[in-house]
């Protein structure tokens, strides 16, 4: 679905679900919520591979540095989602695709906030990928 947007979230910081958000107005339709034990589990492939599998932007959503439940799994996470930007960059796509934010425990008002602009930067978007779902959408209205 155009604009699909994957959070990749940590369990300790996303504890109202994407469902609710969603029936509430909160959050775009397209938001997929994917929830990790811990966001330094998260490996830059499945960023790529939320990319490929059709996602317009990711945004990784991890315990603040100094409350992360596994000590360094933010910091990780904030690592893989660096070099995930630098791969966008080496395929001529935008790496602001890409994002991770910080989230107090429990606070779902940082991921409603980096869904909706998540939403807004890739709608304003102009790379490979954006001309690329344009000629797909344009070949199978015909």
């Amino acid at each position: 679905m155009k604009g699909d947007i994957v959070g990749f979230c940590c369990n300790y910081t996303a504890n109202v679900p994407a469902e609710v958000l969603k029936e509430a107005g909160l959050v775009p339709e397209t938001l997929r919520i994917r929830r990790l034990p811990c966001t330094g589990k998260l490996e830059v492939a499945a960023i790529m591979d939320a990319l490929a599998d059709g996602a317009e932007g990711v945004f990784v959503a991890g315990c603040r540095v100094d409350e992360c439940h596994n000590l360094t799994g933010s910091q990780r996470a904030s690592k893989r989602v660096a070099y995930a930007k630098e791969m966008l960059k080496e395929l001529d796509l935008d790496p602001g695709r890409v994002e991770m934010i910080f989230v107090p425990r429990g606070e779902a008002g940082p991921i409603i906030q980096a869904a909706r602009e998540m939403k807004t930067r890739i709608a304003g978007m102009d790379d490979a990928m954006t001309r690329a779902l344009e000629s797909e959408g344009a070949e199978q209205s015909k």
